[in-house]
């Protein structure tokens, strides 16, 4: 844990072009769950592209903090993956460091129909970061859940909130690659459906006033850098 967080840069990214300059124009957007839960996947959802690499089992894939870029209606984000919650490792110290260095704008809890989700892990973000920072659900998995996906949340949502895991919102998606939906018609319309809605549930949470709400270290260093 303690090398980790040594090593980590908020600036390091799985690109080839060179690091990111510090941009009050793009922000920041962490995606974190328990290990095996299908955060890579997520990650490429929103990304629409198979950036971040995953496995279809429980071992832990993503090992450092990872973040790529992507736009969503003309807007830059930069979305981290964290690697997963497991026995031993806690990300959240990352995820709060990531915060003071570099500021968040949303936080995206993976979670998944019955065990992923752990209000431990949930607290320990919570308590890394500022309440200001929105944290919302995804709940992933639900490729077979009926007529509808929304209709889990309308069951369920309200027992999360019972649990003390208080979401600003939320989205219920499948995370399925395009080659396991290609076969499909139905899935491959879930897909479809889930990417616009992980989608709108960001641009929903992430406007350019949230901007006002970064750490104040890295708004005094936008603000020398715009003085200049």
């Amino acid at each position: 844990m303690l090398s980790m967080l040594r090593g980590f840069s908020p600036l390091k990214q799985n690109m080839s072009d060179g690091p990111a300059p510090y941009n009050k124009a793009v922000q920041v957007i962490v995606v974190f769950g328990r290990t095996g839960m299908g955060v890579s996947s997520l990650v490429n959802l929103i990304l629409g592209r198979e950036d971040a690499p995953y496995h279809s089992d429980i071992h832990p894939c993503t090992l450092e903090p990872t973040f790529y870029r992507t736009e969503i209606d003309g807007q830059e984000f930069e979305v981290y993956d964290f690697p997963g919650f497991r026995k031993g490792f806690s990300p959240a110290k990352l995820i709060g460091r990531l915060h003071r260095e570099r500021g968040i704008d949303l936080v995206i809890n993976c979670i998944r129909p019955k065990d992923g989700t752990v209000k431990g892990y949930y607290n320990a973000v919570r308590s890394a970061i500022p309440d200001r920072v929105p944290i919302v659900a995804v709940v992933t998995g639900l490729e077979r859940h009926g007529d509808d996906m929304e209709n889990w949340w309308l069951r369920n949502g309200g027992d999360l909130l019972g649990k003390g895991l208080k979401f600003v919102d939320h989205a219920c998606v499948t995370t399925l690659s395009p080659e396991d939906v290609s076969y499909n018609l139905d899935l491959y319309g879930r897909r479809i459906e889930s990417t616009r809605a992980v989608r709108d549930l960001i641009i929903r949470c992430c406007t350019r006033a949230s901007f006002s709400f970064r750490c104040p270290s890295f708004v005094y260093y936008i603000s020398r850098i715009s003085c200049k």
